[in-house]
């Protein structure tokens, strides 16, 4: 029980700290907001370039993996995989999580 504990305190850290980190930002995406957009639409088309195979960035095609001989240890190594579970979960939840901490940012002022 205490590992699964463990385990849900990292992956809540790392949430936690999303949140706290929208609500810092929000004021300077604002206020740089025409900036940002155009050059966020023209990443978005490179990355779709990529992703259709017109151009090449190697980057992106690039996998790490980490190979461990034992398992973690402890509580601590339930942690540490609790934050590496919600980091690798992210990019699968961003949308609707990067919808929610906006209305919630804009709902703080």
């Amino acid at each position: 029980m205490a590992a699964a504990l463990a385990f849900v305190l990292g992956f809540a850290t790392v949430f936690v700290a999303l949140g706290a980190s929208a609500s810092a930002v929000n004021q300077l995406l604002l206020a740089n907001l025409h900036v940002i957009a155009p050059v966020a639409g023209a990443v978005i088309v490179v990355f779709g370039l990529h992703y259709m195979g017109v151009i090449r960035i190697p980057l992106l095609n690039y996998e790490a993996r980490v190979h461990v001989d034992k398992r973690p240890a402890g509580l601590i190594g339930a942690y540490v995989i609790g934050l590496a579970f919600a980091f690798g979960w992210t990019p699968c939840i961003g949308p609707v999580l990067g919808t929610i901490l906006a209305v919630a940012a804009a709902g703080t002022r």
